[in-house]
């Protein structure tokens, strides 16, 4: 499972195959989101927890909400979770969605999923590719 935490709205992707992401659904981020996101992870039976993480906010103080993020949902979960780099993750959904045909009020609706399988195509990507096999 990835995420795309933004301040309003977080992007949830899956993986069932653990080689091709799929976009699963958008949350509020509103209330006490980390129970939220750790039941939702428990509903899909993740074993692995993808966290986007802005490279531009390496060794800078917004890090360390996306750490603090990563940490709860490892504690409430007790499932591995790691922070992966999401640069360009929505231009790149942003682009798909344009280029499947998807309006502009549905593709708005929908970024912020897409954008956590980009995160999470990325990650699975980079574990196929550690094991030799070809992406």
């Amino acid at each position: 499972m990835a995420i795309d935490f933004g301040t309003r709205r977080i992007g949830i992707a899956i993986s069932e195959s653990e080689s091709l992401a799929s976009p699963h659904s958008v949350v509020r981020n509103e209330g006490d989101i980390v129970s939220r996101l750790a039941a939702i992870a428990g509903d899909l039976s993740a074993d692995t927890i993808v966290v986007g993480i802005p490279r531009r906010s390496h060794h800078h103080p917004s890090e360390e909400k996306f750490r603090r993020l990563a940490d709860a949902l490892r504690q409430q979960t007790c499932k591995e979770v790691i922070l992966w780099d999401e640069a360009l993750t929505t231009a790149e959904a942003s682009n798909q969605l344009r280029e499947s045909g998807r309006s502009r009020r549905d593709a708005e609706r929908e970024i912020d999923m897409h954008a956590a399988a980009v995160i999470l195509q990325s990650y699975l990507d980079s574990r196929q590719r550690a094991a030799g096999r070809p992406s």
